[in-house]
């Protein structure tokens, strides 16, 4: 039977029992999105490496503007004009003015640029200023987005689009990142076939794997799909031993519950010490969820209902993930107003699908009642809520924590 834990326990316990698989590998640039960073990043060069301009307008000495006005502006004599990407090789003298594009280099001698919009030309060979300037308006200095020989992105960074810009910005092309968690699903049941397979009386398609590998890869792991493996011991052992050679977390979809064939537990002791460190959690749905660790690999025993499976994984299998990898995920949490009473006294927290809607300017949380086989919750519920497991319920109109599904506000 179950020596159920509580949702704390459960979480301290995969802490104290999986610790981080730490491997270093380099990728390319274009490869590193999604990836994370094993070790800092030190700006090479100062970005940008020279000063230049915000806007399009004239480069200009700021005190050469002193008292410009649209009334009675200040002519400065035109001198050479400046290109992208070419570096100036004049110096700008008093009451000299150059037009330069967005991104251009001041040459020597400005301080600041005049946006064109407070401008104007006559084609007299000045340009009359209409604005006065302090030193430095519409310049970015050098190395004023990135100094030479700072931390730009540290050790444990999750690489987005935005630090791969500035990898590119440093002219980086191949970053030394840690190698993703190796996850393997391991579908069991005799009832459970193939996505592609007709279903047969009490037969159902194997659901879980793909919606745990969905998740396992959101988490940044290399997951993949071992296959169906029959209610037998025998082959249930053998399966998970060479899954366990080629990974660092197996995931066992099914068999997790008290029954006439419930093998998980006993193949799992017999896979390698300490085998099953948790048979039960205080929680609905997933109460009979298995965690074990046997020659060092770590394995997650999830319920046989979809529902049950998707929620287990996000938090436990989740936690798992990050013991493993040291990575944080970030969740998406909402304040949103209750549509209706929940009861709950089931001695264990309760994790309540919920729909979010937008009204008039409130988010409003609508629980999906169901049961834990319900596919279709999986697809409905924009996130969750817990009920803790002292508490009998929350009433109508409570404002409420919802943990979001997806990353959308």
């Amino acid at each position: 039977m179950f020596n159920v834990k509580t949702i704390q326990e459960t979480l301290e316990i995969i802490q104290n029992e999986f610790k981080p698989i730490r491997t270093v590998e380099r990728v390319s640039l274009d490869q590193s999105y999604g990836r994370v960073l094993a070790t800092d990043i030190v700006a090479n060069q100062d970005i940008p490496p020279f000063h230049r301009s915000s806007v399009d307008g004239y480069a200009v000495r700021a005190r050469d503007t002193f008292g410009a006005s649209e009334s009675m502006p200040v002519p400065l004599a035109l001198v050479e004009e400046i290109r992208m990407g070419v570096r100036p090789e004049f110096s700008l003298s008093a009451n000299q003015a150059s037009y330069i594009p967005t991104g251009g280099q001041l040459p020597e001698g400005a301080d600041a640029v005049v946006m064109i919009e407070y401008a104007e030309e006559f084609n007299d060979g000045f340009v009359y200023i209409q604005k006065s300037i302090a030193p430095g308006n519409n310049v970015i200095y050098q190395g004023d987005d990135l100094k030479q020989g700072k931390i730009v992105l540290s050790k444990n960074t999750t690489i987005n689009a935005q630090d791969v810009g500035i990898l590119a910005a440093l002219g980086i092309g191949e970053v030394d990142v840690y190698a993703r968690l190796r996850v393997a699903i391991v579908s069991t049941g005799d009832e459970i076939v193939a996505i592609d397979a007709i279903p047969v009386g009490a037969q159902v398609r194997d659901v879980n794997a793909y919606v745990i590998l969905g998740e396992a890869r959101r988490l940044g792991c290399d997951a993949h799909r071992v296959g169906i493996v029959k209610d037998d011991a025998d082959l249930i052992y053998a399966t998970l031993h060479q899954a366990m050679k080629e990974n660092d977390l197996v995931i066992l979809s099914g068999g997790s519950s008290v029954g006439m064939k419930d093998n998980s537990v006993e193949v799992l002791n017999r896979l390698g010490e300490p085998g099953v460190v948790i048979h039960g959690i205080a929680v609905k749905p997933g109460k009979p969820t298995l965690i074990a660790k046997a020659q060092g690999k770590a394995i997650l025993g999830l319920p046989g209902h979809p529902a049950s499976a998707f929620v287990i994984f996000r938090i436990f299998g989740k936690a798992m993930i990050e013991a493993l990898t040291e990575n944080k995920f970030k969740e998406i949490h909402i304040t949103a107003r209750l549509s209706t009473n929940i009861p709950s006294n089931h001695g264990r927290a309760e994790y309540i699908p919920i729909r979010l809607e937008k009204k008039e300017g409130e988010w409003i949380a609508h629980p999906l009642f169901g049961k834990s086989g319900m596919i279709s919750l999986l697809s409905l519920a924009d996130g969750y809520l817990c009920i803790e497991r002292e508490s009998e319920g929350y009433d109508r109109d409570r404002q409420v924590d919802v943990v979001l599904y997806r990353s959308e506000d």
